[in-house]
Parts: structure tokens; sequence; C-alpha cells
């Protein structure tokens, strides 16, 4: 199957890393900083527990471990108590997008760097300020500077096809 927005032969590796990236996604769960922490709080109690466990079945003195054993349960049970309290981040849950799922998405958007050349300079407006494209251009050389600052962090890599805009050379 021809996927026309994307290079004939980086086709089936681009569907397959964009089916794996949709299913990772779909399976990541969503939480803040503060539930991040308290977890991990919870953890590292855990692991202090397993410790004074451990130095008890070596011989150490009982009622000094019996010590630290009451602070960690105490530090868990803060940081579980602080967990139970924040709100459930809510993300609906999308399925994961098949590899011929995307296969027809592509189909049927078509060569998108085609349409965009082809659009109205006014349409282009809105599609060029979300990905934070900024032209400059420089009459003396005939040569145009092109950033892009997009708000979300992205990932740079160089497209197969080349460049995309020809006429702002």
């Amino acid at each position: 199957m021809d996927c026309p927005g994307l290079h004939p032969q980086a086709a089936p590796a681009t569907i397959t890393a964009l089916s794996q990236a949709s299913s990772a996604a779909s399976a990541a769960q969503t939480e803040s900083p503060e539930q991040a922490q308290a977890r991990q709080a919870i953890k590292e109690c855990e692991r202090r527990l397993a410790r004074y466990q451990a130095a008890l079945d070596s011989g150490a003195d009982p009622a000094v471990v019996t010590q630290w054993i009451n602070d960690a349960q105490r530090d868990k049970e803060a940081a579980q108590k602080k967990l139970d309290a924040l709100p459930a981040l809510t993300r609906k849950k999308e399925p994961p997008l098949t590899a011929d799922q995307i296969r027809e998405i592509t189909e049927r958007l078509g060569d998108i760097a085609q349409r965009i050349q082809a659009a109205d300079a006014d349409k282009k407006e809105p599609l060029y300020e979300a990905l934070g494209i900024t032209i400059t251009y420089d009459n003396a050389t005939r040569t145009a500077t092109v950033r892009s600052r997009p708000s979300i962090p992205y990932r740079y890599s160089q497209c197969p096809r080349g460049d995309l805009n020809p006429h702002a050379r």
C-alpha cells in the first residue's frame, strides 16, 4: 500500500514506529509531580523496611531496628495518606492505533507537504503560529531563514524528502 505522505521506503518503518509509540502512550499512566513524589517516597520506605528486616535477620539489636521500622512505617503511611488525598488525574484512555489505522489515516491525508505549499497564505498562518515558525528574509542575499519554536517539546529529525518549502530559498 502506498502512503502518499511518507517516503515509500520509509513508510513501513515509520508506521511501525508510530504504532509502537501509540501503544506506549496508551499504556502510560499519567500522574502529577506530587503523585510521583509520594509514590517515590513509598518505594523508598519499602526499601528501608527491607534493609531493616535484613539487619534484624543478621542479628542487629531488635530494640534499635524496631525504632527504625516504626519510623519507616510512619513515613510510608504519611506518604500514602498524601497520595490518597491528591485528586486522581483522569485521562480518557484511547485505544492504541494499529498499523492499519495509521496507514489509513496517512492515505486519507495525502501529501501534506504538497497541500501546505498549495494553501493560501492566510490559511497557513495558524499552522505556522502553532509551530512557532518565523521566517526572516534577507533581500541582499535573497535568502530566508526559517526557525521553529513549537510551544510543546519535540524531537529533531531530518525529513527524508529534504526541503519541503523550496520557494522560501
